[in-house]
């Protein structure tokens, strides 16, 4: 190792530990090799063992990739081990490596952001659910309204965005164009 890679390296280990971003190297076998100390409190000391679960249950799932061993893999506002994350998933032939960033903190941030846009007590908690990424029939289920009411719900909320000229970039993209 020379000088200038054990800079990158520790320099590396403290920008994901300063904003609380998980790191976890494992070999293609999805056996842990390394695990940053945020990694250990999210999924617990996974040194040396085999796992499927988490970004790993994400990654065995995905079916859209063509080669399972090589490229970058993003999986955004995913549910992991009971807190919501963008997961980001390098892979190679060799290693897979997940990066973890939490999302308590955007949606916070965010709900706060749609607090200020003149919604209705029922369209922000709604739009509460939509930001953590819960699907429709989940937010009927939890508010007790029809699909109906949702819509419209929905359909309010997006139409005061639209009238304002702005793409909240929270809200997914597959709900704009419903």
């Amino acid at each position: 190792m020379t000088a200038t890679t054990g800079y990158l390296e520790t320099t590396l280990e403290q920008s994901l530990e300063s904003v609380e971003i998980a790191i976890c190297i494992k070999d293609s076998g999805k056996r842990v090799l390394s695990q940053n100390e945020y990694c250990r409190r999210i999924c617990g000391d996974q040194s040396g063992k085999v796992c499927n679960q988490g970004c790993m249950a994400l990654y065995a799932s995905d079916r859209k990739q063509q080669w399972k061993d090589w490229g970058p893999r993003v999986y955004r506002n995913s549910l992991i081990h009971d807190s919501f994350h963008d997961v980001t998933l390098l892979c190679s032939a060799e290693h897979i490596i997940t990066f973890l960033q939490p999302l308590s903190e955007k949606h916070a941030q965010a709900l706060e952001y749609f607090r200020g846009k003149g919604l209705t007590r029922r369209e922000t908690q709604i739009i509460s659910h939509v930001i953590q990424g819960i699907s429709n029939t989940s937010i009927c289920k939890r508010l007790a309204i029809s699909k109906a009411t949702l819509r419209t719900h929905l359909n309010n909320i997006y139409r005061k965005f639209r009238e304002r000229g702005e793409l909240p970039e929270f809200i997914p993209a597959n709900r704009l164009s419903d």
